[in-house]
């Protein structure tokens, strides 16, 4: 999965895999800012559907702002800059459509969503069954976000979802067991280099053995 810089980058690379057939839908894993902000331009091109889970409905229809981030979570200096990240609203109106509720995904046969909770309350994950490819959104990610060294060395390694912007520890966690559980081949996150091989079943397995001492930041309790 190439590292998008701008929305044109999206645009050159989907015409050079898919020779100009314009898309069916867009599927959001969550509506924060870093997952949304192509939008705009997106739907200068194509008029179509946005799938998402119920429970993001309201910070995608322009009702709700997402809580306020976490700046003592997971260190680091991208937690300091999070209080100036925008937190939305977004509004997309009619084009915004709830993800069926068996798991399956509009248009695409192979693929199922899961919803895996705790970065956001709606936030999905989306597994193609056929190679066991995980498309994580922000599930866990392949870099330690927190950190600019890390983020800048794009040196894949399996850490929790972004620490400043996770509202529910136990949730998350869970998530992560869940996600394990399926025992991916090639796993892509929202932040991070992709990851393939045998290797990546484990590296899950140890992640979510160990979410407490890798990912859950200092002071934040589990649920009795």
């Amino acid at each position: 999965m190439p590292a998008f810089r701008c929305p044109w980058d999206i645009h050159r690379w989907a015409e050079s895999k898919f020779s100009g057939r314009k898309p069916l839908a867009l599927l959001l894993t969550h509506g924060h800012f870093d997952h949304v902000g192509a939008l705009p331009n997106l739907f200068e091109e194509s008029d179509i559907p946005v799938f998402a889970h119920p429970l993001e409905s309201p910070y995608l229809q322009g009702k709700s702002k997402y809580p306020p981030p976490d700046v003592t979570a997971g260190g680091g200096f991208m937690s300091l800059l999070a209080p100036f990240y925008p937190r939305g609203p977004i509004d997309l109106g009619e084009r915004l459509r709830p993800l069926p509720s068996d798991g399956s995904v509009p248009y695409v046969d192979d693929w199922k969503w899961i919803h895996t909770p705790g970065h956001t309350d709606g936030h999905i994950s989306l597994l193609r069954a056929s190679d066991r490819v995980l498309v994580a959104g922000d599930a866990f990610c392949t870099t330690k976000q927190e950190s600019v060294l890390a983020i800048a060395s794009q040196s894949a390694e399996l850490h929790g979802p972004p620490a400043y912007y996770t509202s529910a520890w136990d949730a998350a966690k869970a998530s992560v067991n869940k996600l394990a559980g399926l025992k991916p081949q090639t796993i892509a996150a929202g932040h991070g280099a992709p990851m393939s091989g045998p290797e990546v079943p484990k590296a899950l397995d140890l992640l979510a053995m160990q979410f407490d001492e890798i990912a859950r930041p200092k002071g934040r309790k589990r649920a009795a």
